[in-house]
Order: structure tokens, then sequence, then C-alpha cells
């Protein structure tokens, strides 16, 4: 087969991330000749990595003149299939096309988006629902989700969970882990948050836990990936909960580092109201550590039994489990074990696999 893929969302968050994976484990399979759509910044970082044709696709991200301009460059490639890893599916596309639903969050958590948001989300999704080919979702939750907002085949969705660096599961040296702590300033145990800081990550919830647990525990609380610097209500409640000291901002930090982080920690937690998936509770799980998440959506679907689930809004109930797992080893190792194992069955080959198979099956 002949496969296009947008891969302008590369360096993304969570997307960014399947992309990624994606890519790397088509490239050990060698039947099939894969067309890369990317911006020319993109081209230059990755032609190397990557076997395939690089076609460039600058248009803005949520444009209008991506729509068109994605379509008509994909039309001239002689595709058997277009796969959209996200919701923005191209207008007049002339072949079989999938696409990757991760969530709906723009229609289910409505006030944390302006109007123009979501009406450009409900088209985009309303299309991609109706004109795509087959429906890739990543997990049970987001099938229902699309299901019940979107009246169509059930037969066109596929769940396909999300896998896991395997570099995740491998031991981190006692003298790297001093390496990480030094470079960033830290000097205690910690709790750490991965990823976004977007408001329906739900992180004052996890500030002001910290808070309440850090008056009987020395600890720090770490977040990498988004700046806390973007988020000034979050600086502001930081400094109101007189945690200043204890709270370390790394910002982004390249995936070696970020192995380093999880081994490191003491738990880690997703206090997050909407998740399509949840990427750190699998990557703490794989690292050996004790991962804690929001009793909402997706996130008891991939924790299952190898993590702690609280009430998204209660800091109280997040603080005791914090409290238990850091002062109960029993409690805490078996976490460890559970969590441990449940992230073996998220695998990266797998779901590279499936998703050529539901190629395979459209192509057909």
């Amino acid at each position: 087969m002949r496969i296009g893929i947008d891969i302008r969302k590369y360096s993304d968050f969570g997307i960014g991330t399947y992309i990624q994976n994606l890519l790397v484990e088509f490239q050990k399979q060698s039947a099939h000749e894969y067309v890369y759509f990317a911006s020319d910044e993109q081209r230059a970082l990755l032609h190397q990595s990557f076997s395939g044709s690089f076609v460039s696709e600058n248009s803005p991200k949520y444009s209008l003149k991506e729509l068109f301009s994605l379509s008509q460059k994909a039309n001239a490639e002689h595709l058997h299939l277009l796969h959209v890893p996200h919701y923005t599916l191209p207008i007049q596309l002339r072949m079989p096309s999938v696409v990757t639903i991760h969530d709906i969050i723009h229609l289910r958590l409505k006030e944390y988006f302006s109007i123009a948001q979501r009406s450009y989300a409900y088209l985009m999704l309303t299309h991609a629902c109706h004109t795509s080919s087959s429906i890739i979702v990543n997990s049970e939750f987001t099938k229902r989700d699309v299901l019940e907002r979107f009246r169509i085949d059930e037969n066109k969705i596929h769940t396909i969970h999300l896998g896991v660096n395997p570099l995740f599961f491998q031991k981190v040296g006692d003298e790297k882990k001093e390496a990480f702590k030094k470079k960033y300033n830290i000097s205690k145990s910690y709790i750490l948050y991965t990823g976004s800081l977007k408001p329906h990550k739900n992180i004052p919830v996890l500030i002001k836990a910290f808070e309440k647990v850090s008056k009987k525990n020395d600890l720090l609380l770490v977040f990498t990936g988004e700046s806390l610097n973007d988020y000034p209500h979050l600086l502001q409640l930081i400094t109101q909960k007189n945690v200043n000291d204890s709270v370390r901002n790394l910002g982004r930090i390249n995936s070696d580092e970020l192995v380093s982080a999880y081994h490191t920690a003491s738990a880690v937690v997703l206090p997050s109201l909407y998740e399509g998936f949840g990427f750190s509770m699998v990557e703490a799980m794989a690292s050996g550590v004790p991962a804690i998440g929001a009793r909402a959506t997706s996130i008891p679907e991939v924790v299952g039994d190898g993590g702690m689930l609280f009430t998204p809004n209660d800091e109280n109930e997040l603080a005791e489990i914090l409290e238990r797992v850091l002062q109960n080893p029993t409690v805490r190792n078996s976490l460890i074990q559970k969590g441990y194992e449940r992230a073996k069955i998220f695998s990266w080959k797998q779901c590279a696999d499936e998703t050529l198979r539901v190629y395979e099956k459209v192509v057909q």
C-alpha cells in the first residue's frame, strides 16, 4: 500500500507521541510505502530518520487553508489511503481515509473553550465521523463518547490502545538519577506531574493536595511539559498555598531526562477531568512508580488495578492517597508490582500492527 500520513503535529504533546511511535514501528515493516505530509522544518529534521517521501504542507494548524491544501496535495500523490492522526480531516479527498479521534473534549467540557473553538471542533468532528472510511480511538471510553455524540455505525470505530516507550521499563542507574536531580535542583523526594497544564488538567486540585501532604512530608512537587510560567493563575495559587520553595518548574525536557524524572519520582499524579487515554499513567506504571489518577473518563480504563484513583475535585481524597503511598511500604510495593504488570499490555508494536490492519480493511 501507498499510505499517506499527516505528521504536522509530530512535536505536540500527546498526539505527537502517538505519531512519533507509529512512524518508528512502521519503519520496521518494509511491506508498505509511506508519504509524510510535514512542515518544511519537520522535513529538514526527519527526512533522514524515516524512509519514505516527504511532501511540504505549511498550512497553519486549525485553519481553513489546511483543509483544502492538504487534500489537494494528497490527491496528487496517488495514495491508497490517507491517515490523519487528529480530527482535522481534509475536505474533498479522492481516496479512502482513516482519522484518529483522541477525544471530543471541546464538546464535553464546553466551559473551557470559546464559542469559535467549540463550533470549529463540532464541524470538523462531524465531518470526520461521517466522511472518513474508518475511525481509530484510543480507549473504549472515547468510542462510547463518539457514538453517543455522533450517530454512526459502531463497526466504523476501532479501539486501539496506545503504547509505552520500552525505555520506561528499563532500570535507571543511581548515577543518572543523581545527575538529573542535581541539574534541576531536586534535593528531596517528589511527586511528579508531566504534560499539558490546560484548565481541564485540573492542576489546582494537585497543588491543594500537595500543600496538605507537604505539612507532614518533606517533599517537592515537580512539573515537566508545559511551563507554569504560562499559567499565572497556577503560580498565584502556589504562592497563596505558600509552597513556592517546594515546586520545581522544569518545562520541556528531553526523552532521556523524562525517563529519569519518572524513575526518580515517589509518585505520579494525573488529576485530569478529561482524557482520551492518559500517557503519564502508563509511563509511571512502566517505570515502577505508583500511578495515581482521577476517577474520570478513560483514566480508570487505562490504570485498571495498576494504580489508585480519586474523585476528580476532591483534594482531601488525593492527599489521603498520597499519604498512604508515601508512608505505607506495603501499599506502595503492591502498587508498583501491579502497575508494572499492567503497563506490559500497552505496546507500540501492537498499536502499529492493529493500525495497519485497519488500513488493510479500508483498502480492501
